[in-house]
């Protein structure tokens, strides 16, 4: 089974009611974190508290976490890494850790050439992800000050290169990988469609597929894989501002619905809503409008899950003050 717990909502900046984004994905063999926003390592301590009232249901240890996916470099999707790198060191944690995200094609010819710890190439922004896993690494993110070794992925989506950097050596690499001693699960980046190098996730299991989007426009996501049991998708604009959402490559939820149906997705989960959205039922409304009877969705909240069952059937957690209250979203596959 996938669980996918959604620790944050909102785009850009934070509401009172919705934090920056940050997933973390429970599955039998680990954890993986997605996006980690500021603030990040206070929401994953709430959420593992939270599951004390869930009985039955694996805990969120820091040191099952088996991998960091990122979807791109805009702080409200990095920021809270560091801070959770170093908490899990204090906490005891001495498994390794894989920090995954994209880079542009000339950042990477750079990387291999002149190795991780290389200076920058002039004017390269301070969103590139390279640039952010150097200052982490700069800043402490190491064995010898954490406890526990961290391999830097680093990858060009569009060409399907991908490297492996430790210390010692960058290692060519495949886009689909898995972490060390998984067997049953792997995972994909997908490309997508946003102002600085980006891409989607796909985690699949056994019988069980999950793609959570990142930021990018609609159309943005393109895979030629069967399409996912349930797509995260960001739906920062309403159609009405749709000029906006093209101009800084977002999507709205219509757009994230038409994505929805190109990727061939049984279900749809909107997230990634825009601060000047008072709520977001305008949101679900425009994209059931594009979905019609053929897919079902729902917006998301914080602290919410979204579960994959062995036969596809998806379920979406609402967060109570205590425990979660559970709706088939996804019937199963029959």
């Amino acid at each position: 089974m996938l669980d996918l717990h959604v620790l944050g909502t909102a785009s850009a900046r934070p509401t009172t009611k919705r934090a920056v984004s940050g997933s973390v994905l429970a599955c039998p063999e680990g954890l993986i974190i997605i996006d980690p926003g500021e603030g990040f390592q206070d929401r994953f301590t709430d959420a593992r508290r939270h599951l004390k009232s869930e009985l039955g249901t694996p805990r969120l240890r820091s040191r099952r976490v088996a991998a960091v996916l990122l979807t791109h470099g805009h702080l409200d999707h990095t920021w809270g890494l560091l801070p959770w790198l170093q908490t899990s060191g204090l906490d005891g944690r001495t498994e390794p850790l894989v920090v995954a995200g994209p880079i542009d094609a000339h950042t990477f010819d750079h990387v291999q050439e002149h190795g991780f710890s290389s200076p920058p190439p002039e004017g390269l922004a301070a969103s590139d992800v390279w640039r952010q896993m150097r200052v982490w690494h700069d800043l402490g993110a190491t064995k010898e000050l954490l406890g526990y070794p961290i391999t830097w992925r680093l990858g060009h989506v569009a060409s399907g290169r991908w490297m492996d950097v430790t210390p010692d050596e960058a290692v060519e690499s495949t886009p689909v990988w898995s972490p060390a001693g998984w067997v049953e699960h792997r995972l994909t980046p997908i490309v997508s469609r946003h102002s600085v190098p980006s891409c989607g996730w796909r985690i699949d299991g056994p019988s069980t597929a999950l793609v959570v989007s990142g930021d990018t426009a609609s159309p943005g996501l393109e895979s030629d894989l069967q399409g996912p049991d349930v797509l995260v998708h960001e739906a920062t604009y309403l159609e009405e501002h749709a000029d906006r959402a093209q101009g800084h490559l977002h999507s709205t939820a219509a757009g994230a619905a038409r994505t929805a149906l190109h990727l061939g997705a049984r279900g749809l989960a909107l997230t990634h809503f825009s601060a000047r959205l008072a709520e977001v039922g305008s949101s679900l409304g425009e994209a059931v409008a594009v979905l019609k009877e053929g897919v079902p969705c729902v917006a998301l909240n914080d602290g919410d899950r979204l579960t994959v069952q062995p036969d596809g059937a998806v379920h979406h957690l609402s967060r109570g003050d205590v425990g979660w209250e559970a709706m088939l979203l996804v019937e199963g596959r029959r």
